[in-house]
């Protein structure tokens, strides 16, 4: 069985030293992200340009003579990429982890005043600057909304040289996490299967970004909900040792989730998991305090989340250094239609027996099962988290 290697795509590149500046790095992958795009249209059917432009509003003739060039050098700026259509220029400027600067765009419009100028950025927000400029040769388009037009075009598109290009252009776009959340798939449970195949953290970084584009998507979804309209994301950094990637969403201020109830996303070899998390010793006496009051009101929210798992874990600090903490299961109920109140008893006892313990209410699930990999996964963790609305209003107390 081949473990999934990124280097297999056709775009995706070798970044060099890892000692290099950062902006050296950004640089080399802002380059090679355009020569991708730039290389997906030149080689493809040409319609799959005309298309493209077509998508942008940007009106142009049918035309035998298409050109493409890369670092195009002007007298007064230096566009990423140029695509020439008879005697008229369409210049690109793509970023992805450099910001947008009203200035360069202006520099490149001032340059070639008869051009025009598709400017490609991760960030929706920077169309802003371009509705500042307000110029009727500029065009903007996130690279999110890229990924969205080639995987459109794979249905109109059937021949074998242009649908490889385009999926070898989709894989790259993924890898490199500027598309949008499309689910939880094989590779990305691998980077997490042999840590000594990943000594630089690179194929756990990617699953880490793409576990922070997940929520990013996830907290736009919940932001008019009146329980989590405060609700913000953070994903923890990949340590070399790191066995999985872990993000959240809380109410600020993040640094002190410990001490809230909030919303837990984990994903390792195995699994994937997210639910409502309680791991501070104050939060979790009071949720125990909640429950030993309201035996019956509990109950009744348990019953309405069957499949769901309650998970009570005893924390322990083994290491002796402040806040790292990890945890045991104590028990682990999947929840049924015939949980009682017996079982609410059960559970308070195992608690008052523990000095410090976690408490999980969530969803599992396993590597392989298909819901998890696909866009829609998604809207079925918005729903989940919907689901849990009155477990987290219990737990906030």
């Amino acid at each position: 069985m081949k473990k999934y290697n990124p280097y297999r795509n056709i775009f995706y590149f070798y970044r060099g030293p890892s000692h290099r500046e950062k902006r050296d790095i950004d640089k080399q992958l802002e380059d090679n992200t355009t020569k991708a795009l730039i290389n997906s249209l030149e080689y493809s059917n040409k319609n799959l340009l005309f298309n493209f432009f077509k998508h942008l509003n940007i009106k142009i003739k049918d035309s035998k003579v298409v050109n493409f060039d890369l670092q195009v050098g002007e007298d007064l700026s230096r566009p990423d990429a140029l695509i020439q259509i008879d005697a008229n220029n369409y210049f690109i400027e793509s970023k992805i982890d450099a910001p947008l600067y009203r200035d360069q765009i202006e520099r490149h419009l001032k340059a070639d005043s008869t051009s025009f100028l598709i400017c490609i950025t991760p960030r929706e927000k920077d169309i802003e600057i371009i509705k500042e400029i307000g110029k009727n040769n500029l065009a903007f388009i996130t690279w999110s909304e890229v990924y969205t037009f080639f995987k459109g075009q794979l249905r109109i598109h059937k021949e074998d040289q242009t649908r490889f290009l385009i999926n070898q252009f989709l894989n790259y776009l993924e890898t490199i996490n500027v598309a949008p959340f499309n689910g939880w798939n094989k590779k990305d449970f691998e980077a997490f299967l042999n840590l000594e195949d990943d000594p630089k953290r690179e194929l756990r970084i990617r699953v880490k970004k793409k576990l922070s584009q997940y929520l990013k998507e996830l907290e736009a979804l919940v932001k008019n909900e009146i329980s989590y309209k405060d609700l913000k994301c953070d994903v923890q950094n990949i340590k070399v040792k790191s066995d999985g990637t872990s993000g959240v969403l809380c109410r600020p201020p993040l640094s002190k989730k410990v001490h809230l109830a909030h919303f837990n996303f984990y994903l390792n070899s195995d699994a994937f998991f997210m639910g409502v998390q309680i791991e501070g010793k104050d939060p979790a006496n009071r949720m125990l305090r909640n429950i030993k009051k309201n035996r019956d009101k509990f109950l009744d929210i348990l019953r309405g989340l069957q499949e769901f798992h309650l998970v009570i874990r005893k924390r322990i600090n083994s290491s002796g250094r402040p806040r790292d903490y990890t945890g045991i299961d104590i028990i682990n109920i999947l929840i049924q239609e015939d949980i009682s109140i017996q079982d609410i008893e059960y559970i308070i006892n195992k608690m008052e027996k523990l000095k410090l313990f976690e408490i999980h209410c969530g969803r599992f699930y396993k590597r392989d099962e298909i819901i998890i990999d696909n866009p829609s996964f998604l809207d079925i963790s918005f729903r989940i988290l919907k689901k849990l609305e009155i477990y987290y209003q219990f737990a906030t107390v």
